[in-house]
């Protein structure tokens, strides 16, 4: 690994507590293409996202072959702010509570959405802040285990780059016509990571 390299490192993961507590160094250089993760999928021009084909309303594949759902709209936020305009290259793997794991070990997939930690069991992957509530779970973004820098990018995307009531405004699109008014969206939705 070059010189750059590490620094490039350092500085992802010097800043991830900064991210944590809802800040960004603004003498820290942040730019997409300094990270070579993303920069990667910017070169590739398309992003892999995972997430689970028959999970209604989060995500599932409706009778036209189109994704819908809380976790999809979020995936569409997340090509946009990585592809810009070439959000068409957004690309959606199926994947299962069984396998998403293993589709991220084998870079079948850049990011995958719609689980989260477990507890009780070691991460099979490194997860960016929460982005809803499932029960007691909190669910988050995950990348393969070692990608800080992907991580780092995602608790850009959800911390600072969205506006702050992006996940209530997915809840009405994606899940208040399935729940109605019955469904009170903060026992769902998590906003800029959950940090105040």
């Amino acid at each position: 690994m070059n010189k750059q390299a590490v620094s490039l490192l350092l500085l992802a993961f010097a800043a991830l507590p900064l991210f944590a507590k809802g800040e960004q160094d603004p003498s820290a250089p942040f730019n997409d293409h300094e990270l070579v993760a993303v920069h990667r999928i910017h070169m590739r021009e398309v992003v892999r996202i995972g997430v689970p084909s028959n999970n209604p309303p989060f995500s599932s594949v409706d009778a036209k072959g189109a994704w819908q759902g809380y976790d999809v709209y979020f995936a569409h936020r997340i090509a946009k702010e990585i592809l810009d305009d070439k959000e068409k290259y957004l690309r959606f793997v199926p994947v299962s509570r069984e396998n998403w794991a293993a589709f991220l070990e084998n870079d079948q997939v850049d990011i995958v959405l719609g689980f989260g930690p477990d507890p009780e069991q070691p991460a099979p992957a490194d997860f960016a802040l929460p982005y809803r509530r499932d029960g007691e779970a909190r669910i988050a973004p995950a990348v393969r285990k070692g990608s800080g820098e992907l991580q780092l990018w995602l608790n850009d995307v959800i911390n600072r780059r969205i506006e702050a009531d992006f996940f209530h405004k997915n809840f009405e699109a994606t899940l208040r016509p399935v729940y109605g008014a019955a469904l009170d969206p903060d026992t769902v939705v998590i906003e800029r990571g959950g940090i105040e």
